[in-house]
């Protein structure tokens, strides 16, 4: 008894874990968002060296979860749990691996100023992808399935934003290319968020069901 006392404990410390990491990783997402609306280096560079903190906790998990799985042998919906907690962190390790890249595409481009339609387009790409990392972290804690599929749907909207940004490239101005093509990378950045968030709802319907869907 004493055993599976300690089991869940470790277990919960996983799942607070996890659920921390999740926060950081939409604070970060918003002070990226806010980073690229003000073209600001030094708070662009902050995040870059602040991602340190979210690699720790990535290590930490795994090497928690990894032990659970070998000592204690779980079986059924505490296994896909601890499965599950694992690959979230990964996949939030990667959101913030996405935010350094924007962050890095920051620095370069102090000397531009974005058009109102950049700015606007690419701060509602930020807000979407936030809010979708938000219901997908939402969806793991209150094992929601019906709000982990919405995901799917909400990342549509992220995508058309996307390739609206695409079509950018086909200015002109030579003066503009490193801007255009920054800024392309920067959506392809932020859809791919999106994408994560699409897959950690995924992941929450197999922690609940059992299933992936097909």
């Amino acid at each position: 008894m004493e055993v599976r006392k300690t089991f869940h404990q470790q277990l919960d410390e996983l799942y607070q874990d996890l659920l921390k990491m999740g926060n950081l990783t939409v604070e970060v997402i918003e002070k990226t968002r806010v980073a690229f609306r003000e073209l600001d280096a030094d708070k662009a560079c902050e995040i870059i060296e602040g991602d340190d903190v979210i690699d720790d906790f990535v290590v930490k998990i795994e090497e928690n979860g990894i032990e659970l799985l070998a000592r204690q042998a779980p079986v059924a919906i505490d296994l896909r749990r601890i499965i599950v907690i694992m690959r979230l962190s990964q996949h939030l390790e990667r959101v913030a691996d996405l935010c350094v890249n924007i962050s890095k595409a920051i620095v370069n481009l102090q000397e531009y100023t974005l058009s109102p339609w950049i700015s606007e387009n690419m701060d509602e790409m930020f807000r979407r992808s936030t809010i979708m990392m938000v219901r997908a972290m939402e969806s793991f804690k209150e094992r929601d399935t019906e709000k982990a599929a919405q995901l799917s749907v909400m990342d549509d909207t992220v995508d058309r934003i996307n390739r609206s940004f695409l079509l950018v490239t086909n200015r002109d101005s030579e003066d503009e290319l490193e801007l255009i093509i920054r800024v392309v990378m920067v959506s392809r950045f932020l859809e791919r968020i999106a994408d994560h968030a699409v897959d950690i709802g995924e992941h929450v319907r197999y922690m609940v069901t059992g299933e992936f869907e097909v």
